[in-house]
């Protein structure tokens, strides 16, 4: 096991407690974002990895630390690659739902290479973003966009005289990956003025269980929020979330509205949802079904050891699956992807190539999607392969092109 920059959670990073109860033990596996070069690819990277929840605020968090700049400094996943249709729409809500405008000082923190900026750029409106990521923000520049090339708390909230300057702070699929989580929650109390709003996007926690997202839950993940671990959060702070919409992105998320407590009323369905999420404390039955669901993706490569068969979708959960199995080029000849970030790099610790589908030189008895979430897409993407589909979960299923 790789130690460096590795603490194990002893506390709650919402409310302190100590009580934290282990769901699943995913043992040692290596970090989702890590797809290394020919020259790193016999480098290990792996750490422990529980999926704990705390019974005292009902945070669901992962047990491992590890250090930021391992994390996002050379970052390999490119928002604007299969999303910027999803921050089009983000964009035209915030117009019609919130009425920004020209006018309106906004900020997003973990901007990626700036989807929503270029889309609400489009708009007239100009937003400024930040992102740690800087190979990542360099894409970003490189389209005209404001981006500053750092992490967001209130040390950079000071550092970039960012104090009581927007009216919007925005966060989409960011909010979940910071480690000291109240130092930017306070930096967002102090960049937004005294009515400004903090609107998060964030994979929910009922969503992952109900549709069997596991393979979502790893390192870089640090929280799987619900609206009552979200305001449990927040209060400390004066915040409270006022509204919410589910939105289908990865596979089930929310869009939190949230305000200083004093400002806005709060909404009859944040409290319909907090009563609704009592059910989904007490999660002891999903451990079962990941080890069942692996088991059987296990078997069904036992059973093709004379085929040929590739993956598509090197995404973070790509890693966690492989790795979790232990499956080498003796099982996947290679992963096709989609994103350039990644081409000519490797599956995590496994030394399976990624590849971009023009590359593809054999013709495979199967595609295993590991992107299954974005399972129809591909397929209509690439049935003209005529290859039969596996799609590994909740349920394995051969599909036919």
């Amino acid at each position: 096991m790789n130690n460096k920059g590795y603490t194990k959670r002893l506390t709650c990073a919402s409310c302190n407690s100590t009580n934290l109860h282990t769901i699943h033990d995913f043992g040692i596996v290596p970090l989702a974002g890590y797809f290394p070069s020919e020259e790193e690819k016999s480098i290990k990277s792996e750490y422990p990895l529980e999926f704990q929840i705390c019974t005292d605020c009902s945070l669901a968090q992962t047990d491992s630390i590890i250090d930021a700049e391992i994390l996002f400094k050379d970052y390999r996943y490119i928002s604007s690659v299969g999303m910027q249709n999803h921050f089009n729409q983000y964009a035209d809500w915030l117009v019609e739902k919130e009425g920004i405008n020209k006018d309106t000082k906004i900020l997003e923190f973990g901007c990626n290479d700036g989807p929503l900026l270029l889309a609400l750029q489009e708009k007239g409106i100009k937003a400024t973003g930040i992102d740690p990521a800087s190979n990542i923000v360099k894409l970003g520049r490189d389209k005209g966009l404001d981006i500053i090339d750092d992490f967001f708390n209130i040390e950079t909230v000071d550092k970039y005289n960012l104090i009581q300057k927007y009216d919007y702070i925005l966060s989409s699929n960011s909010f979940a990956h910071i480690t000291d989580i109240q130092s930017v929650i306070s930096g967002v109390k102090c960049a937004l003025k005294s009515k400004g709003k903090f609107i998060v996007e964030v994979q929910y926690l009922v969503d992952l269980i109900d549709k069997f997202q596991f393979d979502f839950i790893y390192h870089e993940h640090l929280y799987y929020y619900t609206i009552t671990s979200l305001n449990n959060l927040l209060l400390p702070h004066g915040f409270c979330v006022v509204d919410f919409e589910h939105i289908p992105i990865h596979s089930g998320s929310i869009r939190v509205i949230i305000s200083r407590c004093k400002d806005y009323e709060v909404s009859d369905k944040v409290y319909k949802q907090i009563e609704f999420e009592k059910s989904y404390l007490n999660l002891d039955t999903f451990s079962t079904k990941v080890k069942e669901s692996l088991d059987n993706l296990n078997k069904f490569f036992k059973n093709s050891a004379n085929k040929t068969i590739i993956g598509y979708g090197a995404s973070g959960r790509a890693n966690m699956i492989i790795n979790t199995l232990k499956l080498t080029t003796d099982n996947l000849k290679c992963i096709i992807d989609e994103s350039p970030e990644r081409y000519n790099r490797y599956i995590a610790n496994q030394e399976i190539p990624i590849i971009s589908l023009n590359k593809l030189d054999i013709k495979p008895d199967y595609i295993l999607i590991l992107a299954w979430n974005f399972a129809d897409m591909i397929i209509e993407k690439t049935k003209h392969l005529k290859i039969p589909y596996v799609i590994p979960f909740p349920n394995l299923k051969i599909v036919q092109p």
